[in-house]
């Protein structure tokens, strides 16, 4: 899972099919040099649930989260609030990627982690037990949000406003313009990542422990490291612990 929680790399999101009905929640630490809100002062966190709603179409909730340290106190509420969608526009093929578009909802008044995405992802089976996934995709420079306050916030359909994102609060440059990566894979279970995630090289590692639980880290522009973990269940396949309750 990407950064806010969308099947992925560690930044870039990808545009892999995900079964109906899959649910997920995960973690994911930020490091200091590279926080979305609060660059070079604290490191983040994010905290994710994403649940495949229809074929083809998932929906994520994530919360960013600036983490107090001795050297800069913080104090804040839940923190940044975002709700995303992700829609598959085209299936994988044998000649052709599949094809997804992810956005960050125009309701929000006040976020930093936020995606607007056209991404496509082919994979390829390099022998029986080894696999290869290539993600390529653009983030719009551009984005609609709220133009409000907290104290003026009564209607989320209120006071709409296209943005650029480089003269936007927060300008972070997350997932604004090319991005790509791939993924090498040993039996779905573990594997090896890089991507350029439209402003530096990163490499991470994942392995899947028991089909259900995810740990994963990277190392961002070879300077400092993320790390996160989830833990998937599909809703439509119940457990065999849940399956003789009613057998």
């Amino acid at each position: 899972m990407n950064l806010s929680g969308k099947s992925g790399l560690m930044y870039i999101p990808d545009a892999l099919e995900v079964s109906d009905g899959m649910f997920s929640l995960g973690y994911n630490y930020n490091p200091v040099n590279y926080g979305l809100r609060s660059k070079g002062s604290n490191p983040e966190r994010t905290l994710f649930a994403n649940l495949t709603v229809v074929p083809r179409l998932d929906i994520s909730f994530s919360l960013l989260q600036i983490i107090s340290t001795n050297e800069n106190k913080v104090k804040e509420a839940l923190g940044d609030r975002q709700l995303d969608i992700r829609y598959l526009l085209m299936k994988e093929k044998e000649k052709w990627p599949s094809i997804a578009i992810a956005l960050s909802t125009p309701f929000t008044i006040d976020a930093a982690m936020l995606t607007q995405v056209i991404v496509a992802t082919k994979q390829f089976k390099l022998s029986e037990n080894v696999g290869l996934e290539a993600t390529a995709g653009y983030g719009s420079p551009y984005f609609l949000y709220r133009s409000e306050d907290n104290l003026t916030n009564s209607n989320i359909f209120s006071n709409m406003k296209w943005q650029k994102k480089s003269e936007y609060k927060f300008n972070n440059g997350y997932l604004t313009g090319p991005f790509g990566g791939v993924k090498l894979d040993y039996q779905k279970k573990a594997g090896l990542m890089a991507e350029w995630d439209s402003q530096k090289l990163n490499l991470g590692a994942y392995g899947i422990i028991g089909k259900r639980w995810t740990v994963q880290a990277g190392l961002l522009n070879f300077d400092q490291v993320m790390f996160g973990s989830s833990f998937a269940v599909d809703l439509f396949k119940p457990t065999r612990k849940i399956e003789k309750l009613y057998e």
